[in-house]
């Protein structure tokens, strides 16, 4: 037996539940009823990884022993807000009191192995509570219930650590009526709100300490800095947040998790493509590895993309139509499910697991002394790194036209892309507001390439259920597809026609003031060209590699 709930509950810190105790036994509040509801003794046991994954998700990982019995909990972490904690809190039952939590076969043992993957989830610490259990009434029905906790948290061999807690637990829809009662038990028994959850106070007392991202060398980026050093920064800054977003994308219930993670890939490629000249052959060789990487999330986001278009496709339709995208939705969560487990089985292997440990090193380590290209002075090579990208997208925004193909607006917008990257990495740490003005105006370029592009895709993956699935899906879903496809190309049709006011604003003023900027600020003794590097190998040895996946 499986629940998924949105637990709501006041919590609030106390010296002792013996006065509350009292108060509640002499029925303080005109309108409410406090009745006994027994006493719970509950052993708690707390999991993560060693390198604290199920925490970086957002939740904690209990299994709490009742007698014979055990259940498993994962509750998402939340911050207390006039003592109220609201949070998502997912339990099930476990067969035996000594079934480890990642082999539990309902819903949280499934979220625990995603997160988890190969690391292995051990005890934290153990929590002890005697909880004095009251259910709360008014005169419309229940509201919840209230515990008296007293826990102790062992520390060792030292005596353990006690805690009193107050809480009053509420339907969601009661928690207005159940406020007069919280304002007189606070009031009433001099009670402050606690400021951290029972997790969080055992993490104090057992001097255990989450983590915090880990340092990878310097990521500010400035005039005085070389080539590779800008490199470096750009790519701890990217691989920072390629590693926090991690555990969200293992998880699977936050979509801007994974849509993080591709992006901070994608941006690791696009600087390794930008500064190639000036980084080694060993630094280069990651590049395919992220683009291994990153076909593997590219997949699930996409498809994350399109069931989050279900409700808009729902909703242009009348109920009894939109009926009929019911099955295309199935098909796409159907297609997503599989997509995750290709994209878990890559995060958990040991490819991948190589791949971090080598490139987290390389980025401590930095660029080689030795290798003469990258001492080069940013100022000598941003101007050249810049314009190369900006001329590339001219050269293709010139010529394309409303009746182009949809191909030749996607080259584009990858083009537009990089150059808006290359503006990242030595804009506004280097050349400041002139760069930051006109990468704005490449992001609004962009912006429309990329909801045409959207609309395309759109089209096309309609059309390949229509192949595929046409024959079980039914003569009325298909019906609903063309009607949704049309509706995409129109909106493509719009965007071509938006096409030329976002595209001439790229050869105005800024750009032009841009270039000028860096062209004076560029040292003015020669620096010789670099010629590329040849072609890369792994840090560590041979791998395979996949095509790479456009940055």
């Amino acid at each position: 037996m499986a629940t998924d709930q949105l637990e709501v509950e006041w919590q609030y810190a106390a010296l002792d539940t013996r006065p509350v105790l009292r108060w509640l036994q002499s029925g303080q509040v005109p309108g409410f009823s406090v009745v006994p509801a027994g006493v719970k003794e509950l052993d708690d046991i707390y999991f993560d990884t060693a390198d604290w994954r199920v925490h970086k998700a957002g939740y904690t990982c209990r299994v709490r022993h009742k007698g014979t019995d055990a259940e498993l909990t994962l509750k998402a972490m939340a911050n207390a807000s006039g003592g109220m904690r609201t949070r998502r809190e997912l339990t099930e039952e476990l067969s035996s009191p000594s079934e480890a939590p990642a082999r539990a076969p309902g819903p949280c043992g499934a979220a625990l192995r995603a997160i988890a993957g190969r690391a292995v989830l051990a005890p934290l610490f153990r929590l002890q509570t005697r909880r004095q259990v009251f259910m709360l009434s008014d005169d419309q029905g229940p509201l919840g219930e209230i515990a008296l906790d007293d826990t102790s948290i062992p520390v060792g061999e030292d005596t353990p650590v006690r805690l009193a807690r107050v809480e009053v637990e509420v339907d969601q829809s009661a928690v207005e009526r159940a406020r007069p009662f919280v304002a007189a038990l606070v009031s009433g028994n001099g009670l402050t709100e606690a400021l951290t959850s029972k997790f969080e106070s055992a993490l104090i007392a057992t001097g255990l300490r989450v983590p915090g991202p880990p340092d990878l060398g310097p990521t500010a980026v400035n005039a005085e800095m070389t080539a590779a050093q800008v490199a470096y920064a750009v790519l701890r800054k990217q691989f920072a947040a390629f590693l926090a977003n991690e555990s969200g994308t293992r998880l699977g219930e936050d979509i801007e998790a994974l849509h993080d993670m591709r992006v901070a890939t994608r941006r690791m490629r696009a600087a390794m493509a930008a500064f190639r000249p000036f980084l080694t052959p060993r630094m280069l060789a990651f590049r395919d590895e992220f683009g291994w990487v990153a076909a593997a999330l590219g997949e699930v986001r996409d498809l994350d993309v399109q069931l989050e278009r279900m409700a808009e496709w729902h909703a242009n339709f009348s109920p009894e139509r939109a009926h009929a995208l019911d099955s295309v939705e199935d098909l796409l969560r159907a297609r997503r499910a599989a997509s995750r487990k290709r994209m878990l089985l890559a995060l958990d292997s040991r490819r991948y697991e190589r791949l971090v440990a080598r490139f987290a090193a390389a980025l401590r380590f930095g660029s080689p002394r030795s290798f003469a290209p990258g001492r080069l002075p940013v100022l000598s090579v941003a101007p050249d790194l810049v314009e190369k990208r900006y001329k590339t997208v001219r050269k293709a925004g010139d010529k394309i036209a409303k009746s182009s193909p949809p191909e030749l607006y996607h080259a584009l917008r990858i083009d537009a892309k990089k150059l808006r990257y290359a503006l990242e990495f030595v804009g506004a740490g280097i050349y400041g507001k002139p760069a930051v003005d006109f990468s704005t105006r490449v992001t609004a370029l962009q912006d429309v390439l990329g909801l045409h592009q959207d609309a395309y895709v759109a089209i096309d993956m309609l059309q390949e259920i229509a192949d595929s699935s046409g024959r079980r899906l039914g003569p009325a879903t298909l019906m609903a597809m063309g009607v949704i496809s049309e509706r995409y190309r129109a909106h493509a049709e719009e965007l071509r026609a938006r096409f030329p006011s976002v595209y001439k604003p790229i050869a105005g003023e800024e750009w032009r003031k841009l270039f000028k900027l860096m062209e004076a600020r560029r040292p003015t003794a020669p620096v010789a060209r670099v010629a590329r590097p040849p072609a890369a190998t792994t840090p560590a040895g041979p791998v395979s590699s996949p095509p790479a996946d456009r940055p």
